[in-house]
C-alpha cells in the first residue's frame, strides 16, 4: 500500500473488475432483492448465478441461505435437499462496494472502505454434470 496524503491508498493492481466467478461476465452492483421472507442485497448474473453481499462479514451463513433459496425459486424444501458440488456450486469473493471491484487479498483493502464478502451460488444444470 502506498500513501497519498494522510489516507492509505490500496494497490490498484490487486483490484479487479467485478466478474462472476462462474462465467466471468461483469455483474451489476448489488441491489435490494425482495423475497417472500424479506430481502437481501445482491442480484442475479446472466449465467443464472445468484449473488448476495454480506457487508458485515458476520452473516455468511444467512447470505448463503438467501442465495441458495432464491436460486431455488424460494422453495426452502428444495434448497435444503440440495448437495454441494452435485446440485450447486458456490464461491465467495471479497467485494468492495465503494469501488464496485473485487480483490484477491483481503489485506489489500483499507479498513475505511466498505469491503465484505460476495457469495455466489449457481445451480448445476444437467449439461454441466456431463
Amino acid at each position: 500500500m502506498g500513501k497519498y496524503g494522510n489516507r492509505p491508498r490500496e494497490d490498484k493492481a490487486t483490484l479487479t473488475e467485478p466478474r462472476c466467478p462462474f462465467c466471468r461476465e461483469l455483474f451489476d452492483r448489488p441491489y435490494t432483492v425482495s423475497t417472500a421472507l424479506g430481502f437481501f442485497t445482491g442480484g442475479r448474473c446472466l449465467c443464472g448465478a445468484i449473488y448476495v453481499f454480506d457487508a458485515s462479514n458476520k452473516n455468511l451463513g444467512e447470505a448463503f441461505m438467501d442465495a441458495l433459496s432464491y436460486a431455488c425459486a424460494e422453495d426452502w424444501d428444495v434448497a435444503m435437499s440440495l448437495e454441494p458440488d452435485k446440485d450447486y456450486k458456490e464461491c465467495s469473493v471479497t467485494y468492495n462496494s465503494h469501488t464496485h471491484s473485487v480483490s484477491n487479498k483481503r489485506s489489500d483493502l483499507s479498513a475505511r472502505e466498505k469491503a465484505g464478502n460476495m457469495i455466489f451460488v449457481r445451480l448445476v444444470k444437467e449439461q454441466d454434470q456431463v
